[in-house]
């Protein structure tokens, strides 16, 4: 809870990626990247809830293992047609009471907590790499606002270049571990 506004966490986690299968479940650095994400939601000060968003057997384990609740993703919203704004509106469809909705995806290991709480912090914000072009790394939005006008945006904060790698390939993934090694 950050001031009066409950604050939920979700880590959307599908298991199936075309481009890169399994990453969310690859060990990044001693970690897989889901188990990564969830990690730092729960060391958030600001977060009162974290959630699991996946159709994948594996991920749901390992979300469970790390002490996380896992909502079911139907099959329609882990495909690569679905959308993070369909998946965050049906996580949000059935988990009311909260202001804020943070979304922490798994392809973005370098974060920091001080990067999670700034976008809290912000209320409606969104994560930019130094080109200003948005890194997936942070996105806060207001639940009342986005289940009306499902939209990320708001308020910009920018990350470096280290921080900011979002894994869609092996050459991200070797990038990242670089950078993660250095950090």
């Amino acid at each position: 809870m950050i001031g009066n506004h409950h604050v939920l966490a979700i880590i959307p986690a599908r298991g199936r990626s075309r481009r890169f299968p399994r990453k969310n479940v690859r060990e990044f650095l001693g970690t897989p990247l889901v188990a990564r994400a969830i990690e730092q939601a729960q060391s958030c000060r600001y977060v009162d809830r974290v959630i699991c968003s996946t159709e994948d057997p594996e991920v749901n384990r390992i979300a469970r293992a790390c002490g996380c609740e896992v909502q079911p993703r139907p099959w329609v919203l882990a495909s690569d047609q679905a959308t993070m704004n369909e998946v965050l509106r049906h996580i949000l469809g059935a988990n009311s009471g909260y202001d804020l909705a943070l979304v922490l995806q798994p392809t973005s290991p370098l974060r920091s907590i001080l990067d999670v709480e700034m976008g809290i912090s912000l209320g409606m914000s969104i994560s930019v790499g130094p080109s200003g072009a948005p890194n997936g790394a942070v996105y806060v939005v207001e639940t009342a606002r986005f289940k009306c006008y499902p939209y990320f945006g708001g308020q910009v904060f920018y990350m470096p270049a280290e921080r900011s790698i979002d894994i869609d390939t092996e050459a991200d993934w070797k990038k990242a571990e670089e950078y993660g090694r250095q950090g």
